[in-house]
C-alpha cells in the first residue's frame, strides 16, 4: 500500500482476554472453537412446506418476521434439497447473524455446503457479522479464519467482506488488526478503502480518544480509590504519558481523516478503472467533530482542528465580514468544497448523490465549536456557504437553526439577510 494509505501509526490498545480452552469442532469445510449447535427440525405448527426455493424463501422470511425464527429454519430443513437454494440458506445464516448466534450460523453454513450449495460473498458478510455480534472469545478467530477460507472456496472477497471483518475488530476491540487490515489495502481497484471502511476505523479511534480521555480525568481511578478507601496521590508522570496518549489518539484520527480526504481527491481527479469513487457523509464527519469537541478542553488547538475540516468539505463563505458594512472583495478564486465536486463529478453515475451530506448534528456541532472558540463570524461564514452550495440539503433543517442563526448575526451586529 502506498503512502497515502499508511500515516496511522500502530496504537497499543488491544485489551488483554483470558480465552478459556475450547474443544475445536469442524463446522462444514474448517476448525472452530465454538460448540456445534443444531438447527431445529420441527416446528411448534403446523405449516405448508413449499416445494419452490422462491416461495420458500419468502415463506421463511414470514415467518421468521412474526419472530418464530426457529419455525421458520425448522420448515427449510424439512425441504427437499432440490426445493432450496443458497438464497434460502443466506437468509438463514443471516437471520441467526442479527441475533449474534454464531454457533446457529455456522451450522447453517455446514448444511448448506452439505446439501451441495457454495457460498457466496453474501454468505460470508453475514457470518462475519455473526462474529462481530458474537460475545463468543472465539469470534475474531472464527472471523479470521472465515476470511482465509473464502480462497479456499473460490469465492473473491468483496470491499464489503472486508468491511464485516474490520467491524468484526471494531467490537472486539481489536485496533492493532483493525489497522494491520486497512494499512494491508490495495490503493486501487475494487477491495480499496470504501466510505464505510474509513467510517469503522475512525469511528473506532473516536472510542478509543475518549477512553483515553476518561483515563485522563482520572473519574474512574477516583471512584475506585474512594469506594476502596484510599488516597488517590498525584503522579505527574502518569499524567503526562495519559496526555501524550490522549494527542496520539486524536493524531491518529486526525491523519486517517486526512488520508480519506487525499484518498477522494486522488480519486476525482485521477480516475482509474475498477476504484469506485468516494463519497463523504455527514456521520463521517461528525465524528471527527465530536472528537474535537471531546479533545477541546484538553487541548484548544487540538480541538479547533475541526474548523479546517468543515471548510475543506463544506467551505466558509469568505465574502462575509463582520466589521465591514458591505460583503468582503476577495480576488482570488473561492476553491469549491469537497463535497460539491463529490456531487458534481458524480452526478448521475452512482447512489453518491443519495448519501446524506449534511444533518442537524453536522450543524449544531459546527455552530457549537465556533461558539464554544468565539469563532462567530466563522459560524456565518459556515452557514453562508450552506445556503449558497447546499440550498437543497438545508431547506427542510433550516428552522431547527433559526434561532442560533440569528443570534450570532445579533452578536456580531450584523442584520440578518432575509
Amino acid at each position: 500500500m502506498s503512502a497515502l494509505l499508511r500515516p496511522v501509526i500502530r496504537l497499543a490498545c488491544s485489551r488483554g482476554i483470558n480465552v478459556q480452552s475450547v474443544r475445536f469442532a469442524h463446522v462444514g469445510d474448517f476448525a472452530v472453537g465454538v460448540k456445534r449447535r443444531a438447527l431445529p427440525t420441527t416446528t411448534s405448527i403446523a405449516y405448508t412446506i413449499p416445494t419452490d426455493a422462491y416461495l420458500l424463501a419468502k415463506k421463511f422470511q414470514e415467518v421468521a418476521r412474526q419472530g418464530k425464527l426457529d419455525d421458520a429454519v425448522a420448515i427449510v430443513m424439512q425441504t427437499k434439497t432440490r426445493s432450496q437454494s443458497v438464497v434460502v440458506w443466506n437468509l438463514v445464516i443471516d437471520a441467526y447473524a442479527k441475533e449474534g448466534r454464531l454457533s446457529r450460523a455456522l451450522r447453517g453454513y455446514s448444511e448448506m455446503r452439505r446439501r451441495g450449495f457454495m457460498p457466496t460473498p453474501t454468505t460470508f458478510t453475514a457470518l462475519l457479522k455473526a462474529c462481530a455480534l458474537s460475545d463468543s472469545v472465539r469470534s475474531k478467530e472464527v472471523a479470521d479464519e472465515l476470511f482465509r477460507l473464502m480462497e479456499k472456496q473460490g469465492v473473491d472477497p468483496s470491499i464489503i467482506n472486508a468491511n464485516s471483518l474490520m467491524s468484526v475488530y471494531q467490537r472486539k476491540h481489536d485496533m492493532e488488526a483493525m489497522l494491520e487490515r486497512f494499512n494491508n489495502m490495495p490503493e486501487d481497484g475494487p477491495m480499496a478503502p470504501s466510505l464505510a471502511t474509513y467510517t469503522i476505523l475512525m469511528s473506532s479511534l473516536r472510542r478509543e480518544l475518549l477512553a483515553r480521555l476518561d483515563e485522563l480525568s482520572g473519574k474512574a481511578e477516583a471512584a475506585a480509590a474512594k469506594a476502596e478507601g484510599r488516597v488517590l496521590i498525584s503522579n505527574s508522570s502518569r499524567t503526562a504519558r495519559l496526555k501524550e496518549n490522549v494527542h496520539r489518539t486524536f493524531d491518529a484520527l486526525l491523519q486517517v481523516w486526512t488520508s480519506f480526504v487525499e484518498d477522494v481527491d486522488r480519486r476525482l481527479s485521477h480516475p482509474v478503472g475498477g476504484t469506485a469513487l468516494l463519497s463523504v457523509d455527514a456521520h463521517i464527519v461528525n465524528i471527527v467533530l465530536k472528537a474535537c469537541h471531546a479533545v477541546y478542553r484538553e487541548n484548544r488547538a487540538l480541538g479547533r482542528r475541526g474548523f479546517k475540516v468543515i471548510e475543506k468539505v463544506y467551505g466558509l463563505d469568505q465574502t462575509f465580514g463582520p466589521l465591514l458594512s458591505k460583503p468582503m472583495i476577495s480576488t482570488r478564486e473561492p476553491a469549491v468544497p469537497l463535497a460539491v465536486r463529490i456531487r458534481q463529478q458524480s452526478s448521475g453515475a452512482n447512489d453518491l448523490n443519495r448519501t446524506p451530506v449534511l444533518d442537524d448534528d453536522t450543524i449544531n456541532l459546527t455552530l457549537d465549536l465556533c461558539t464554544r472558540d468565539e469563532e462567530y463570524t466563522k459560524a456565518i461564514r459556515f452557514w453562508r456557504s450552506l445556503e449558497a452550495y447546499f440550498a437543497e440539503e438545508l431547506q427542510p433543517l433550516k428552522k431547527n437553526h433559526t434561532e442560533k442563526i440569528e443570534a450570532l448575526y445579533a452578536r456580531l451586529n450584523q442584520p440578518r439577510p432575509r
